[in-house]
């Protein structure tokens, strides 16, 4: 029995009833008895509302780039990520969760792979100056197709040539917290041709024992990080599209990973789409599941921008060449991939009620500001001494407020003018206010607390 397993065992065998003494002493007796299994990681509880502004960074996601697409804009708006929208964004880095090249050599079918599209992807990155640092891309499937061991992704992604694996795992440490990120290969590993017909479309995609030993190493490893978030390329489960492959095989043992680790996000791409939603799970409220829209060869070429405030995710899709790009980052949506999200906190304790949201524009910002309800008053929006891309205020009059779900809009004006909307609340599901920090436990014992 794996680690994970048998930290889920110890989950579901604890009763509903369990007294924080006893789970101490539990606790106590595992760790003695175990010393080699890691018991606390991630805790997607532990975001919190606070007026503190200094405790926010934010990333690029994009997804199926496709690079040597036929017809599309593919080449144009890598470039424009990787200039323009890094430069304005200024994230932390950017990740790409996969189909990097269309492996079509510019026909219809992905009968690849060909290295000219893999020159043309470096030529854009090098330009740039994008290096292994910032940058952190996984394979897809285009990438698998008649390449069973990633040859060409090794020698010219930049990943690839920097560590020489199809998975990744990296951190950013701050003053405020520690997060953890891990690019998953969900591509499929026999380099299996192209193919239309069933069972699979497209590729044989899943995680292999030896693909899910680095993720768990990797969790183990980082079990000190305030967060953890996987990409990968697939969506885990079935959408009901034959044509959207999904994992289909190491899905049971993926999926108790990121619950034992409290994982908080799994965001994918491959579906050309955007989509949020929740994974449930036997000993957890959930996993963030965010499927990403595509860069390129899509009706609507998209990327994310995602932040994290306080240890809250926030995140909005945003289409290409456009401004300026706004994101509420405090409070947090309460319908953050659900009706009621379970890691959304209580507004209640906090007045007057700090909002915060970034905004970034290629030309100056004239005006934030942000209103309660359509019905509501605009109020004025201050930008945030030594950060020119957040922008707070103070909800003064709380009695606008019931325990009814309201929607708060931030609407910034540069460039055009564009806004961002999210629902709260007097009540939320997490129940963290204030300024106290957040902890957690890998199996969530602290769930089965009465």
């Amino acid at each position: 029995m794996t680690r994970t397993r048998f930290m889920k065992t110890l989950c579901h065998k604890a009763s509903s009833k369990i007294t924080t003494v006893s789970l101490t002493l539990i606790t106590i007796l595992f760790l003695s008895t175990f010393p080699g299994y890691v018991l606390w990681a991630g805790n997607p509880h532990s975001a919190l509302y606070s007026t503190d502004n200094d405790k926010v960074f934010w990333f690029i996601h994009i997804s199926d780039t496709h690079i040597g697409t036929s017809g599309s804009d593919d080449t144009d708006n890598l470039e424009w990520i990787v200039n323009e929208t890094r430069t304005v964004i200024n994230p932390s880095f950017i990740v790409n969760s996969g189909d990097l090249t269309d492996s079509t050599n510019g026909g219809l079918i992905p009968d690849g792979p060909y290295i000219e599209e893999w020159n043309e992807y470096n030529a854009i990155l090098s330009a740039a100056g994008i290096n292994a640092d910032f940058y952190y891309e996984i394979p897809g499937n285009h990438e698998q197709y008649n390449d069973r061991f990633f040859v060409y992704y090794l020698n010219n992604s930049i990943q690839g040539k920097a560590i020489g694996r199809t998975q990744i795992s990296w951190r950013r440490d701050f003053a405020f917290g520690n997060y953890h990120f891990i690019g998953a290969c969900t591509a499929g590993n026999d380099g299996a041709a192209f193919s239309i017909l069933p069972p699979n479309f497209g590729d044989n995609a899943g995680l292999d024992e030896d693909e899910l030993a680095y993720i768990e190493t990797e969790l183990e490893n980082n079990a000190d990080a305030d967060l953890t978030i996987i990409f990968g390329h697939h969506p885990i489960l079935s959408t009901g599209n034959p044509e959207e492959t999904s994992l289909t095989y190491g899905v049971e043992d993926f999926i108790d990973l990121m619950e034992s680790y409290g994982v908080s996000m799994y965001a994918f791409g491959h579906t050309h789409r955007y989509e949020e939603s929740f994974l449930s799970g036997d000993t957890s409220d959930g996993i963030f599941y965010l499927n990403v829209g595509a860069l390129a060869k899509s009706d609507q070429n998209q990327y994310n921008v995602t932040a994290i405030d306080c240890n809250g995710i926030s995140t909005v899709a945003v289409d290409v060449k456009t401004w300026p790009v706004v994101l509420i980052t405090a409070p947090v949506d309460r319908n953050l991939g659900t009706d009621d999200s379970p890691y959304a906190y209580s507004i209640d304790d906090l007045n007057p009620k700090p909002i915060r949201a970034l905004v970034f524009d290629v030309n100056p910002v004239t005006q934030v500001r942000f209103r309660i309800d359509e019905t509501g008053d605009w109020q004025s929006m201050t930008q945030v001494p030594g950060n020119p891309y957040l922008w707070e205020a103070l909800l003064d009059d709380s009695s606008t407020l019931s325990e009814e779900d309201h929607t708060l809009e931030v609407q910034a004006t540069g460039t055009s003018t564009r806004s961002d909307i999210i629902v709260i609340g007097e009540q939320a599901s997490n129940g963290s206010s204030g300024g106290s920090e957040g902890g957690g436990g890998g199996c969530f014992i602290s769930a089965i607390l009465p």
